[in-house]
């Protein structure tokens, strides 16, 4: 009797274990990836640089959650530092582009990143920030907030010798400084723009040669001029001062003096950047796909309203005071992790527009930050040090009520804020 009791107990052990098993496999069923996207470009993409701690790189950089959430078998092949051509010294070659060429002219037809191209479903590029952010982004807004810049610029006509129209159509100058040394004395500045314009031509020729039939996106550069940015220092705010607004920044006859007339003369500077996406698309309908990172990040920034306008800090701030500012990672260049949340979610919309996006997409991506909610914030007191405990069960519901991915990227931030994280 006691030896058929055991058996009787074995075999419903057995079943029972069966039973855990297909229950588990349903709960974490894994389908095999139906699409392939490759990322290319700068250290946007690249995300080593931005999301804090780098060890949750995974969790916080866009590549990263797109790539999950929409269950892509996906590759990073960004490179930081990468303009569109030319190195950091001013060297010709390099770049993103040059990177491109020499597998091209090599014959390197193994090359992990080409073989991935070639399978790529998605490619997504991120590379025109470092073709500012490598010169004095000080003196190329100066140049923007001159009455004369519209006719000189001419919309970047090759006969224009701004510094624009360097950047648009490639050139070497050089400018006075706009601080000083030392010694008091200013220094002079070394410009060697590539072509930006003939090489967005050249790289989706070699990308469309490897994959003709891949969805090309590229990513355009945000604006990272708020209150607290490293990039608003003292010479150019004087210097900006001493100019008068000629109705294009929002306070026509007055100086440019406001953090918002400033904001806006980099926004002007973003426009003939990124523009070079748009005429490049206007040329060629229908050959690439546009991401309008710059948008996105204003429209998150003008959600912090006070006085009944947008807020975007004070040029006398020494640190961000606006929401704008959670965007940026410490260098102000970089998205912070709030910065790459915003990023996969415009991302994100672009590819359910095209058809890419997994139907569970957002389901995912609650997923992921409800594994972070619970393994980085549980049990964990405020940094006010009020001793509140932090409300797991709290943030979890309102990541699960979200519906879209800017929703739970909303849900999960505002439930961390003010609390220290715990790595494991």
């Amino acid at each position: 009797m006691r030896r058929r009791f055991l058996i009787f107990s074995l075999v419903l052990v057995i079943v029972a274990c069966l039973v855990f098993v297909v229950a588990c496999d349903k709960k974490v069923e894994v389908t095999p990836p139906d699409k392939t996207i490759v990322f290319l470009g700068d250290s946007i993409a690249e995300a080593l640089i931005g999301p804090s701690p780098l060890s949750e790189r995974d969790n916080y950089g866009y590549y990263a959650l797109l790539g999950r959430a929409n269950n892509f078998r996906y590759f990073n092949h960004s490179v930081s530092g990468h303009k569109t051509s030319g190195d950091m010294l001013g060297n010709e070659d390099g770049g993103f582009l040059g990177l491109l060429k020499e597998v091209k002219e090599n014959g390197e037809s193994s090359t992990l990143m080409k073989t991935h191209i070639q399978q790529a479903d998605i490619i997504h590029i991120s590379i025109l920030g470092n073709n500012l952010l490598q010169y004095d982004l000080g003196l190329l807004m100066l140049e923007v907030a001159d009455p004369s810049f519209p006719e000189k610029y001419d919309n970047g006509s090759k006969s224009g010798t701004t510094l624009i129209n360097y950047l648009h159509n490639g050139g070497k100058t050089e400018r006075t400084s706009l601080d000083v040394d030392e010694n008091g004395n200013h220094r002079k500045i070394k410009f060697n723009f590539p072509n930006t314009y003939q090489n967005i031509c050249d790289i989706v020729d070699i990308l469309r040669e490897w994959n003709p039939s891949a969805t090309i996106f590229f990513q355009k550069v945000y604006n990272p001029v708020v209150g607290g940015s490293k990039f608003l220092y003292p010479e150019l705010l004087s210097a900006l001062a001493d100019i008068e607004d000629d109705g294009r920044f929002g306070a026509e006859g007055m100086p440019i003096a406001t953090i918002e007339q400033v904001r806006a003369v980099a926004q002007e500077l973003l426009n003939c950047l990124n523009g070079i996406l748009d005429e490049y698309l206007a040329a060629n309908p229908g050959s690439i796909n546009i991401i309008d990172a710059n948008k996105a990040f204003d429209d998150y920034a003008k959600t912090d309203v006070r006085d009944g306008k947008p807020y975007y800090g004070m040029l006398t701030d020494t640190e961000g005071t606006c929401k704008g500012a959670d965007l940026f990672f410490s260098d102000w260049t970089h998205p912070s992790n709030i910065g790459h949340a915003v990023l996969a979610a415009t991302t994100q919309k672009a590819f359910e527009e095209k058809g890419f996006a997994a139907a569970n997409a957002v389901d995912v991506y609650k997923q992921i930050k409800i594994e972070q909610v619970n393994r980085m914030y549980n049990g964990q007191m405020s940094k006010d040090g009020n001793e509140t405990v932090f409300d797991t069960n709290g943030a979890v519901t309102s990541i699960n009520a979200a519906t879209t991915f800017q929703g739970v990227t909303d849900a999960y931030f505002d439930a961390i804020r003010g609390y220290q994280p715990k790595y494991c």
